[in-house]
C-alpha cells in the first residue's frame, strides 16, 4: 500500500473495488489552519467523464498495474470469447453493453485482465 501522495497522473489504483487512473491531481487548502488535501481528478476503466475525490496526502492506496492489450473476437454471447493477440491464449471477457452490440466475430479489441478479470475497453478500428 502507498501514500495518496505517491500518486501521479496516469498512475492505477482501487477505489470503491474498481480500479480507475489518475487524470490529474491538485493541492487544495482547507480550514482556518491552512490544511491541505489532494483533489485528484479520476476515470474509471470504461468511463468516458471524470470525476473527483479528495484524500488526505496520507491516506492508503492500493495502487495497480493495468496493461491494456489487443484481441480478437472468436465467438459472442452473453460472454465474449476473445483470443490474445501476442500469446494467443483464449479468454472469457466482459463487455459494456453499448460495445457488446456492435461486436462481431474477427473484430480487434482492446482489453484489460485485471485480477483474472477480463473486460473489453473498446473495439479498434481494423
Amino acid at each position: 500500500m502507498a501514500s495518496a501522495s505517491d500518486l501521479k497522473k496516469g498512475s492505477y489504483f482501487i477505489h470503491n473495488n474498481e480500479p480507475v487512473r489518475v487524470i490529474r491531481k491538485e493541492v487544495v487548502v482547507y480550514g482556518t489552519h491552512s490544511h491541505s488535501k489532494l483533489k485528484l481528478f479520476i476515470q474509471g476503466l470504461t468511463e468516458k467523464g471524470e470525476r473527483n475525490i479528495n484524500l488526505h496526502h496520507t491516506d492508503k492506496v492500493d495502487i495497480v498495474e493495468i496493461i491494456r492489450k489487443v484481441g480478437q473476437v472468436i465467438s459472442k454471447n452473453d460472454k465474449v470469447q476473445i483470443m490474445d493477440n501476442v500469446s494467443y491464449e483464449t479468454l472469457d471477457a466482459n463487455a459494456p453493453e453499448e460495445i457488446l452490440n456492435e461486436l462481431n466475430e474477427g473484430d480487434l479489441v482492446t482489453f484489460v485482465d485485471f485480477n483474472g478479470n477480463v473486460q473489453i475497453i473498446d473495439k479498434r478500428e481494423s
